[in-house]
């Protein structure tokens, strides 16, 4: 941000001059920093403005474009504004952009539209984010007290989200342990993990899900916003494919394989609005200060599901039989969620300096000088 430099600029200066007049003449060249002679990246010293004719006035008589900006024409001595009704123009001093977030919006649970000033609204898609900024052009323009403010121009930059979900689960396999990756809340892939409390008990009836000690899920599906929202309120549900692995022989016997291995399909549906979860901040840690924490309520999510699965049973579905059945009940949390694009919370840039200005601000920091060189010579 270039305030900051500034601000250092003239305390520094301040400083020096309240050591006396020497120390202020050592230092003239240090007000030159706050004029900008770099004017990347807003562009190179030229306004951010229309010359393609007046759509209409503001109460003050600025001319403006449809959306807002201030119109100009270009001459020799550089740009030039009609107000309304005057017939000479005004020379354009300088303009400078702020541009300040406005908001970080993540379509977790649908469509979002955001409404714009004009009427009409911005559609954020399920499974996007996005970083609204509001930007603001400030002209100044000669013999003229007050400067003219562009309408607030919204600008919405999209993100994929992308979340990393640990979890556990409790179900016919096991106790389970869970990571998953979703990608735009649609697409996720999943490992579980964990130990099988039903391992050589059972009999026949539970084969071959009681052959192994160590059950692994390894799955992929997608994710929709539910059906049952007129019933149980928000939720989502998710279908997919998995393959179960069993390792460690758990019934000692050996007639039944220590290795077993199950393709299967899964019906998943995840609950994320239980005991208010889903009405404020969700992290292990409170929230930075806005102004450097721009992540939004809904940035962790909490969940508990219910998945059924239902497998087949190629490698002895002939003695055990060919479908197998799990159900389980799980709940997790996402670690790690999606990257905000980087930004400032606000900040402010030079656009434009005409030269006549750039005079005007040197004759005015000398003045400044000679009257910190009095107020030295005063204090001796």
């Amino acid at each position: 941000m270039t305030a900051r430099p500034t601000l250092i600029a003239v305390t520094f200066i301040l400083s020096l001059g309240m050591m006396g007049k020497v120390g202020v003449r050592a230092q003239d060249n240090i007000p030159g920093m706050e004029i900008p002679q770099d004017l990347i990246p807003e562009g190179a010293n030229v306004p951010t403005a229309v010359d393609e004719g007046v759509d209409h006035y503001d109460q003050d008589g600025f001319p403006e474009d449809l959306i807002g900006l201030l119109v100009v024409d270009t001459s020799p001595v550089g740009y030039m504004v009609y107000l309304e009704n005057i017939a000479d123009p005004f020379l354009l001093y300088a303009q400078f952009v702020n541009r300040q977030r406005d908001g970080v919006f993540l379509a977790r649970s649908g469509t979002i539209e955001d409404p714009l000033p004009n009427g009409e609204v911005t559609v954020i898609p399920y499974g996007y984010g996005a970083l609204k900024t509001n930007t603001s052009y400030v002209s100044l323009v000669e013999g003229v007290l007050l400067p003219h403010i562009s309408d607030n121009q919204k600008e919405y930059q999209r993100f994929v989200i992308r979340d990393l979900y640990l979890g556990v689960a409790l179900g016919v396999t096991g106790l389970l342990a869970e990571i998953q990756y979703v990608h735009a809340e649609h697409i996720f892939g999943y490992a579980n993990v964990g130990i099988n409390f039903l391992g050589g008990v059972g009999g026949d009836w539970l084969a071959p899900l009681n052959y192994y000690r160590v059950p692994v899920h390894l799955g992929a599906g997608l994710r929709y916003p539910g059906l049952l929202e007129p019933f149980i309120g928000e939720n989502h549900w998710g279908i997919g494919a998995e393959l179960l692995l069993g390792v460690g022989d758990a019934d000692q016997d050996q007639q039944t394989s220590s290795f077993v291995w199950l393709p299967g399909v899964f019906f998943e549906i995840e609950k994320r609005d239980l005991f208010g979860w889903s009405e404020g901040w969700a992290g292990f840690r409170p929230r930075d200060d806005y102004r450097e924490d721009p992540r939004p309520f809904n940035y962790h999510v909490r969940s508990l599901y219910l998945r059924l699965a239902l497998y087949l049973n190629i490698q002895d579905g002939a003695d055990t039989g060919y479908v197998g059945f799990d159900a389980g009940l799980g709940f997790r949390y996402n670690l790690i969620g999606p990257k905000i694009p980087e930004h400032e919370f606000k900040e402010t840039r030079v656009v434009y300096l005409n030269d006549e200005y750039r005079e005007q601000i040197h004759l005015q920091l000398e003045k400044r000088r000679q009257r910190i060189e009095e107020s030295g010579s005063s204090q001796q």
